[in-house]
């Protein structure tokens, strides 16, 4: 227990470091930062939330959120990291946090309960066994809602993550002892609210409290059946079904939300109920199936006496997604299958879910971003238009035709409708286009739009008669309807003639220039997806047939930035990288407006980058742009180089875009590598780059080092006397198993490009670092593999003989343990044809040019084997110990995202041999010379078939053994 003097010591910290006053908050901060990694911490901040005879507002929540902050900072301790928190600060912390958080306020309940979740993430059950039974144990001494509640949310957070988790046998575990421990008091729980409701049915904040945790029980429930039933709810499914059934059922006015707008505790819980029975229809039919026609019939009913408020706009959706999941089971076909059930439902469900709202309309106007989201095919938001356009598919999975037939007549109903007057009646087109869409696509991908048709839906009719005359029509009527043909036409694109495209192109391109987001980025989207469609593996539109639309197109395209809420609108600028990539040289014309363009939009983008999307088609653009423009005019790499220096030297200083750097450094990598000497801007920035600071954000790693290795390529002198500089980067990014690979390829470059004679007295140090972590517990298979790699590349640039020399000169004689301990044992393990085929070189030299393996005897033969071994059996899918790093996120980190248009040089280090099979055998040619009889002795030794893939590499050299 602290102290009082230290507990109003952190007590005043706390409060201050919440204070208006910046001289204050900054001392408290400092405070608490020092505080924090002294043992002991974390104990006290919470004996300090415990105590009630300090302010909860604004002491003690702060504490909360202070030590919330804590756990999630220092709760998991990473590879290679420092425990901060003491076991027994952890035991203790365990021990009590949970009685604290149920007698603590509101405000500090909801920190304390998401420590405990972040504390369960990482210990639980394994190392918090007594959690689950402390927990259930309260909740069972005390019945009251605030408890309830929030139990029922801290077990909500922790078992949340059963949805998303891979199945495994520790996870089935898990469930296991979470059911064991758990299912008694979640059925018991979820009667016993269900049992209070009609005692408080005029008693609006308890009813309101009740049903906030049935919607919690209802996420538990749901988070336990997702990986598989569990045999409790199995065998007290009608006891459950019983009491979801009675809330779906369940209305009182009482519960109607002060803002419609938004759902209200009931709609929860019946969205809840919703996402259950659709769980279960889809993966636990059998269990369920005597459950499927009620829940049918009264999730319809629930339906019917819905309306367009926003407060339905959770539970409509779930509602459809569950009818959707059982009309596409073959065996509850029976329930939708007549005439009359396809109308009923298209009259109450389909045509009311389809019409736009106001709601929608706004969002139009002034929202677009949000709207296009929901909207755009292939989105996986769940709309009610989303989802009631997927149960229209599903309706046709078994009754297309007769589906297709009934909504046919609706179709042409909504269309006449718009006739009689299309500036008052538009928006029955528009329901009759989502419902054309819904039918006429029976398989799609985002790739490739439409895929499959509707046979019974005349798509290219529609088009000609309905779409086209739309889009051709004035670009200031209706709206909404031109962004519902750009759409059609994004979604149908693979199923146009290449004539379609050529006549739709002029057209769309006046809508690139329309005020309203969603139309001109529709107009994008569809130019982009038409760009790229192929037919047998080439472009549907090639580069002749879009000339004579690129200046119209281009200029359109960059109207789109100057619009307010399209600043940075990826689907523009993603039209604009699929426009230079279809383009290629036919783009030169416009090459320096389009640079102009690109560099003035960087400018302002640096600024405070939002969309790591549009940030990527942006530098995707420019490196599609280098590409085909220098491909085709090498000295274009100046005008490149004169118009984005100044741009990316000022980015790459300005706080505000550091997830900019991987970018850059593969864009400059890109034009370096285009050079044969170096020249003054990369002279000039060469030392900057060996900045510690530049190494500290982890995604410009990948993208300098490929940087630096293209300095080392074109003139290795520039590295002068800061070869040390080098060095320091290579022992700082081996030290990490996530980022060893990168050091590894720096040292294999200086090896290539640069002499021996600059660096070997270095050498053994470098060694010596990979030495201690082969020999290390943060040794890998991922990084012995590499140092396999480079020691075969070495043997073949230096000389086995130098290499062993080298080795040995690191800790004597240890060459021959390294050998036969890590490098002949991981050959095999090397991955990519390149390495491999370089290492079988290198391997190649050791094996014959080197007096040391020569007198090792059985080594000599191992090594041997090795080297048959990769040239016959096939590479390895993965290491042992998959530890790289990922470049697959999307974010405002700075994280390394690869440039496809900016591909790394293929290069082989090895080029000099053409067939490494015929190496070998020449090799082994010549040594026999040297020591005729002994290398046929040696070879008979090894199992036939090792002998005959060495014969027949001889064989195949047209050379034999002595």
């Amino acid at each position: 227990m602290a102290s009082q003097q230290v507990l109003q010591t952190l007590a005043l910290h706390l409060r201050n470091s919440i204070s208006p006053d910046g001289k204050s908050r900054q001392a408290a901060e400092d405070f608490l930062k020092n505080a924090e990694l002294q043992n002991g911490f974390s104990v006290t901040i919470l004996q300090l939330v415990s105590m009630k005879n300090i302010p909860a507002q604004p002491t003690r929540v702060a504490g909360a959120v202070i030590l919330k902050n804590f756990v999630k900072k220092y709760w998991v301790v990473g590879e290679d990291e420092k425990d901060r928190i003491h076991p027994d600060d952890r035991n203790r912390l365990k021990k009590n946090i949970t009685d604290v958080m149920l007698n603590s306020e509101q405000k500090i309940r909801t920190q304390l309960g998401e420590a405990i979740h972040l504390i369960c993430k990482q210990d639980f059950p394994a190392k918090w066994q007594g959690f689950l039974p402390d927990i259930i144990s309260k909740l069972k001494q005390r019945k009251d809602a605030a408890t309830i509640s929030t139990v029922l949310e801290v077990l909500e957070m922790v078992v949340r993550r059963y949805r998303f988790e891979a199945a495994s046998n520790r996870l089935w575990e898990e469930i296991k002892f979470v059911m064991d421990n758990f299912q008694d008091t979640l059925l018991g729980i979820l009667e016993y609210l269900t049992g209070m409701i009609d005692g408080q049915k005029q008693n609006a904040a308890a009813l309101a409290s009740i049903f906030k945790c049935l919607d919690t029980v209802c996420q538990i429930f749901y988070s336990l059946s997702s990986q598989t039933i569990p045999e409790y709810f199995e065998d007290n499914i009608n006891k459950f079904m019983k009491c979801y059934m009675y809330l779906i059922n369940y209305y009182n006015p009482l519960l109607t939300p002060r803002d419609t707008d938004e759902p209200g505790p009931l709609e929860n819980t019946k969205g809840g109920v919703c996402d259950i029975v659709r769980l279960y229809a889809n993966k636990y039919d059998e269990e369920f199936k005597n459950w499927v026609p009620k829940f049918v019939e009264n999730v319809w009913s629930m339906l019917t006496k819905t309306d367009e408020k926003g407060m339905y706009d959770q539970v409509v959706p779930k509602a459809i997604q569950f009818l959707t999941a059982v009309v596409e089971k073959e065996w509850h076909k029976n329930l939708f299958g007549n005439a009359q059930s396809i109308k009923v439902f298209a009259e109450k469900v389909i045509i009311p879910q389809l019409k736009l709202r106001d709601s929608d309309l706004e969002d139009f106007e002034v929202n677009g971003i949000e709207y296009l989201r929901r909207d755009i095919e292939g989105s996986d938001s769940e709309t009610r238009r989303r989802t009631t356009v997927n149960f229209v598919r599903g309706l046709c999975k078994f009754f297309e035709k007769e589906v297709t037939l009934i909504l046919q007549g609706y179709v042409d109903q909504q269309l006449k409708l718009y006739q009689s007057n299309p500036s008052k009646n538009w928006m029955a087109k528009d329901v009759a286009m989502y419902i054309v869409v819904a039918l006429a696509v029976r398989g799609s991908t985002r790739a490739k739009g439409a895929t499959q048709l509707n046979p019974f839906i005349n798509v290219a009719q529609f088009f000609s008669k309905q779409v086209v005359p739309e889009l051709k029509g004035n670009i200031k009527e209706n709206p909404v309807l031109k962004a519902d043909c750009l759409k059609f036409v994004a979604v149908f694109r693979t199923h146009l003639p290449v004539e379609a495209y050529l006549a739709l192109l002029p057209i769309i391109a006046r809508y690139l220039e329309h005020p309203n987001y969603v139309v001109h980025s529709y107009a994008a989207i569809s130019i982009e997806r038409m760009l790229a469609v192929k037919e047998r593996g080439k472009p549907k539109l090639t580069k002749a047939h879009i000339k004579p639309f690129v200046k119209p197109l281009m200029s359109g395209l960059f109207t789109i930035f100057k619009h307010e809420e399209s600043t940075e609108n990826e689907y523009g600028m993603r039209a604009v990288m699929r426009l230079c990539s279809t383009g290629e040289e036919v783009l030169a014309s416009i090459t320096g407006a389009v640079i102009e363009n690109i560099t003035s939009i960087l400018s302002k983008v640096a600024q405070n980058p939002r969309n790591p999307h549009f940030n990527h088609y942006l530098f995707e653009t420019l490196a599609c742009l280098i590409n085909n423009i220098c491909k085709a005019d090498k000295s274009a790499i100046g005008s490149f180089e004169k118009a984005l220096f100044p741009p990316f030297e000022q980015m790459l200083g300005m706080e505000t875009c550091q997830e900019f750097g991987p970018y850059v450094f593969q864009i400059l990598s890109q034009l370096l590598e285009k050079h044969t000497r170096m020249t003054g801007p990369y002279k000039n920035i060469f030392g900057a780059l060996l900045h510690p600071q530049m190494w500290a954000n982890k995604g410009n790693i990948p993208a300098m080092i490929r940087l630096l290795i293209a300095y080392l390529r074109v003139d290795h002198t520039i590295v002068g006397n800061k070869i040390e500089g080098l060095l320091g980067i290579f022992q700082k990014l081996i030290s990490n198993k996530r980022e060893d690979h990168h050091g590894m390829a720096l040292i294999g470059a200086i090896i290539e490009f640069m002499p021996l004679d600059m660096w070997s007295k270095y050498a053994t140090t470098a060694f010596g670092m990979m030495f201690a972590r082969l020999s290390g517990k943060s040794k890998t298979q991922k990084f012995s593999c590499n140092f396999v790699s480079l020691v075969a590349f070495f043997c073949h640039k230096h000389g086995a003989d130098t290499l062993v020399n080298l080795i040995n000169a690191v800790q004597k004689g240890i060459f021959p343990e390294l050998a036969t301990q890590v490098i002949i044992p991981n050959i095999q393990y090397v991955q990519g044809d390149v390495e491999r085929k370089s290492c079988a070189v290198g391997m190649v030299d050791l094996l014959c040019k080197s007096s040391t393996m020569l007198s090792a005897g059985p080594a000599w033969l191992q090594l041997l084997i090795a080297i048959v071994r990769l040239f016959e059996l096939p590479e390895s899918n993965t290491y042992e110990e998959e530890d790289v790093l990922d470049v697959s996120q999307r974010g405002f980190k700075t994280v390394y995202c690869r440039l496809a248009f900016a591909p790394e040089v293929v290069h082989d280090p090895v080029g000099d041999i053409a067939d490494a099979k015929k190496y070998m055998a020449q090799g082994l040619a010549s040594l026999s010379q040297k020591m005729p009889g002994k290398v046929p002795g040696m070879i008979a030794k090894l199992e036939p078939n090792y002998q005959n893939a060495i014969r027949q590499y001889l064989q195949g050299a047209g050379v034999s053994l002595q």
